[in-house]
């Protein structure tokens, strides 16, 4: 795939190239978003850069000259750049710059979204990832007979057994889960460890450990040699061989190292095939949640395809994560392995459920009876406290939205709810909540609303034109309402001396002519600023 390509998604259609033309034959190897000018630390040869422009409105035409210096070095192949949203238009200096260097500069606007554009590009990338690994493996099964014998785990362990005259295990200590030629050899208690020395020819790290084995009959005292499987996803792989009677020799640890290399292929297939596997369900799963399948008997066959489909009614939750420290430089990893940890927790808590995992939300739909409750905030509260007790969110904290319970039919409904749900906890409540929809009260009212319009009619004309003429007294005041008129409480949240709440309360009295003890006028003053805020979140959505 080229930069020729890419302008014929139907993602970039509208598109503009307007500089770098004699790059458009550029080969793609990737796609990343720019967030920052450090991109020497994580740029890599072929990838196509997206950018809104905020990582480079404020340089000096010095640090683009340099920066678009390091994008040539590097070998970028194009700069995809949103407009509208920072910019109105690009820059001749970046133009100049692009020209110069020969990276196709592509112009899209403000409504193309950056997930679209990253899917289109992906995919077709690790397709052909695929079928490279697929043609792999049929010329090495050719020339191999145990790629011939190697349809299982099992299989494979007990292929190497034959070569080595010893049991091996396969461990993923991730899951807890072990496979082994001999399971009598499965409980061990380790008495010690020690690395051994490299072999010629070696390459992987290999520990030996001094171990009681406790299933056998009588216990057997030995010793194992255990190595670490790299490994593309997130599960720990560890292939251990059981050296019973005698340790192995050099030429067994050539056998040892093609058998990590050929199953480090093997889970390498394997997590390339689940990735697309988790990509498709993914996207059946959006198409249910957003109302994207018309016909009963498709929705039918998705609920069915996806075994969720036995029970009557369904709740869809939604959990998202946001980072505690938002200047903190995350591991770009942490949050898919921390939005991991929290689908198998659910998935282990309820039998008939699934979910849709993307960016920093995963969204879980519940399949039920009558006779079941479902999804309610007490059983969920007991789950997101065993997460954070195992210190799963010492770097984020989260948001849990449940919808009321639907029939089949009604499935986007209860998405919508989660989604309405979400934006109030976002907007007014703290971190690590749990709220269900049916809770919202009032604001399912406004929620219900389309357009800013509908909102601010429910706002008094006076409050608006106080809010709008004196933003500060504004937030005093609602500051005030919220801490029950503490004007101790008041200072702390807004770091302001005490005085100055009471000079600014006096003021507000005046100039708003505002009753502190009229419970109706304060009541309508808090439906104000809540309004205000959905109409600001509203606003920045947009």
């Amino acid at each position: 795939m080229n930069i020729k390509d890419i302008l014929k998604m139907q993602t970039l259609y509208g598109a503009k190239l307007i500089a770098g033309e004699n790059g458009i034959l550029n080969d793609i190897t990737g796609v990343n978003v720019l967030e920052a000018t450090d991109i020497a630390n994580w740029g890599r040869h072929g990838e196509v850069i997206l950018t809104s422009f905020f990582a480079l409105h404020n340089l000096s035409e010095c640090e683009l000259e340099a920066f678009f210096e390091k994008l040539h070095n590097i070998g970028i192949s194009a700069v995809i750049i949103k407009i509208d949203r920072l910019v109105t238009h690009i820059p001749n200096k970046i133009i100049e710059l692009c020209d110069k260097h020969v990276i196709p500069l592509i112009q899209i606007n403000k409504d193309v979204k950056y997930e679209s554009i990253i899917l289109e590009i992906l995919g077709p990338i690790i397709n052909e990832n695929m079928n490279l690994l697929n043609k792999y493996y049929e010329v090495h099964s050719e020339l191999t007979k145990l790629a011939l014998k190697m349809p299982s785990m099992d299989e494979i362990l007990y292929e190497f057994k034959k070569m080595i005259l010893r049991d091996v295990s396969l461990i993923n200590s991730t899951k807890g889960v072990e496979i082994s030629t001999n399971p009598e050899l499965s409980d061990v208690t380790v008495m010690g460890a020690s690395e051994v020395l490299t072999e010629k020819y070696v390459h992987f790290r290999y520990e030996r450990k001094d171990v009681t084995y406790n299933s056998t009959n009588p216990k057997i005292t030995g010793q194992q040699i255990r190595v670490h499987i790299p490994h593309l996803g997130y599960d720990d792989y560890e292939l251990v061989i059981h050296e019973l009677p005698e340790q192995v020799s050099s030429e067994d640890f050539m056998v040892i190292e093609n058998g990590v290399k050929f199953l480090q292929m093997e889970l390498l297939k394997k997590y390339v095939i689940s990735q697309n596997l988790f990509q498709q369900k993914n996207n059946i799963i959006s198409d249910l949640l957003n109302d994207r399948l018309y016909e009963k008997k498709d929705i039918d066959e998705v609920l069915e395809s996806l075994t969720i489909s036995k029970h009557k009614y369904y709740q869809v939750m939604l959990i998202k994560l946001y980072p505690r420290d938002e200047k903190k430089n995350i591991d770009k990893d942490l949050m898919p392995q921390t939005l991991r940890q929290i689908r198998l927790k659910f998935r282990a808590s309820f039998k008939d459920i699934v979910f849709l995992e993307k960016l920093d939300v995963v969204v879980f739909i519940l399949n039920y009876s009558d006779g079941k409750s479902g999804l309610t905030p007490s059983s969920i509260e007991k789950i997101m406290k065993a997460l954070v007790q195992n210190n799963v969110f010492k770097d984020f904290y989260y948001n849990v939205s449940i919808s009321s319970k639907v029939e089949k039919l009604n499935i986007p409904q209860a998405n919508r709810e989660v989604l309405d749900t979400e934006k109030i906890l976002r907007l007014f409540r703290n971190s690590n909540n749990i709220l269900p929809y049916e809770e919202l009260g009032i604001y399912k009212l406004f929620l219900d609303s389309n357009n800013l319009s509908d909102l601010k009619k429910f706002i008094s004309p006076r409050l608006a034109n106080f809010r709008q003429q004196y933003p500060l007294l504004f937030e005093t005041l609602q500051t005030f309402l919220d801490t029950n008129q503490n004007y101790i409480l008041t200072s702390e949240k807004l770091f302001l001396h005490p005085k100055t709440v009471r000079y600014r309360i006096d003021k507000i009295k005046n100039v708003l002519n505002v009753d502190f003890a009229d419970p109706e006028e304060l009541l309508q003053i808090q439906i104000a600023s809540r309004l205000f805020k959905l109409i600001d979140g509203r606003k920045n959505n947009e």
